[in-house]
């Protein structure tokens, strides 16, 4: 018998203190490779709110959603947010080893651990509204061969976590699909919205650093929200058929 699917739950890596919420699809079992999606979440940091979004639009598509207790997803403060669970020790760690560092080192754990227990496959695809874009474009930029793809959601970018002078040289950059999205009716990343510049520097440094794959796409009659179904559906159709 497959799994049924069921409400995110709340894990902890094996080999690193990083947490994230993790949602297996119906008719799971260890015994198949299963492709991974990562959900970063926006400033606002409802790690379990955006985990559920994904797994009530999964449907019967063959994803596992992973949604990691990041800390590089925008705002100051956030040490007292009270989604996340870490102890005064993981903060402290956090801070001597820079925020990029243990959410990129985090998300190596989980997705060994997803291969290991879970039928995982090795890379991953990768999502995320506003802020969630510093996290990913950082990710895009400096590892871009552990990433299958990447649907970034009306997604900032400031260069944080990125040198523009190391950006990776990996051959997966080149053809990797990085495909901006935004709802129609979002004021924020329209044509004039304030967000928009920074959509158009983040594809203008990807180019400039041989990134061929990048791209835009407008989601008619949809506003400033994850889009959660259009990018399943957009991942979904970069599977093997």
């Amino acid at each position: 018998m497959g799994h049924a699917a069921e409400p995110p739950q709340l894990k902890t890596a094996s080999t690193h203190p990083i947490q994230y919420y993790l949602s297996l699809p119906e008719g799971w079992t260890a015994t198949k490779k299963w492709p991974v999606i990562i959900v970063i979440d926006s400033a606002e940091r409802e790690f379990e709110q955006a985990a559920t979004a994904f797994a009530q639009a999964r449907g019967s598509r063959p994803f596992i959603i992973v949604t990691p207790l990041v800390v590089t997803n925008g705002g100051a403060g956030f040490r007292s947010v009270p989604t996340y669970h870490y102890s005064n020790e993981v903060w402290d760690r956090i801070q001597n080893s820079g925020q990029f560092k243990f959410d990129m080192d985090g998300i190596t754990a989980i997705m060994q651990d997803m291969v290991k227990q879970y039928g995982g496959d090795d890379k991953f695809f990768i999502t995320g509204l506003e802020a969630a874009g510093h996290t990913i474009w950082a990710v895009v930029f400096n590892h871009p061969e552990v990433v299958r793809a990447a649907a970034l959601v009306c997604p900032n970018y400031q260069g944080r976590w990125i040198d523009e002078a190391h950006i990776s040289t990996a051959p997966e950059r080149v053809n990797l699909p990085i495909v901006s999205f935004a709802g129609a009716n979002d004021t924020l990343c329209g044509a004039d919205g304030p967000i928009h510049k920074q959509i158009n520097q983040a594809i203008t440094v990807a180019r400039a650093h041989g990134y061929q794959n990048v791209g835009e796409t407008l989601v008619k009659n949809k506003g400033h929200e994850r889009l959660a179904n259009e990018i399943l559906e957009y991942f979904s159709s970069t599977l093997p058929r």
